[in-house]
């Protein structure tokens, strides 16, 4: 989408939308609204994508947790391996934590959306030649062995 496009479907100017690009502007949260608004995105997926460097990714716990299955598929497919391993420690550690969470408050089953993405993260590693990921991170590997997964 050019400038311009996007400038129309967020009813500012081009100018507006190239003083953001080039970092010469902050804009104002209206500009940052409009613009997530003509792009069909949130404002925190904009600003992630936004300031993140060229060539990278900001995948996050709660990013990841936000994201289609499909668009989470093909971030992690995009993603540095050494990022991957750190989202896996990040996505086991958040499962606990919810876990925990829903435990002291009495709530029954357990949450399986941070630990199916886990699950997707080994995979993906898996693919690429990695060895038993799991084997950094001790509770998911028992409940891995738990489940039967390994």
């Amino acid at each position: 989408m050019s400038q311009e496009d996007l400038a129309d479907a967020a009813g500012l100017s081009r100018q507006v939308v190239s003083n953001l690009e080039r970092g010469s502007s902050h804009g104002y949260p209206e500009t940052w609204q409009r613009l997530a608004a003509a792009l069909s995105v949130t404002v925190d997926d904009l600003l992630e994508d936004f300031y993140a460097p060229k060539g990278s990714s900001l995948l996050s716990v709660e990013r990841a947790l936000r994201l289609t299955r499909e668009v989470f598929a093909a971030e992690i497919k995009g993603a540095e391996t050494e990022r991957l391993h750190k989202l896996l420690a990040e996505l086991v550690a958040d499962d606990i934590r919810r876990t925990r969470k829903d435990v002291e408050a009495g709530i029954q089953g357990i949450p399986q959306d941070a630990f199916s993405l886990a699950l997707e993260v080994r995979a993906e590693l898996i693919e690429r030649g990695e060895k038993s990921p799991e084997n950094q991170l001790p509770i998911f590997k028992r409940r891995l062995e738990a489940l039967h997964l390994v």
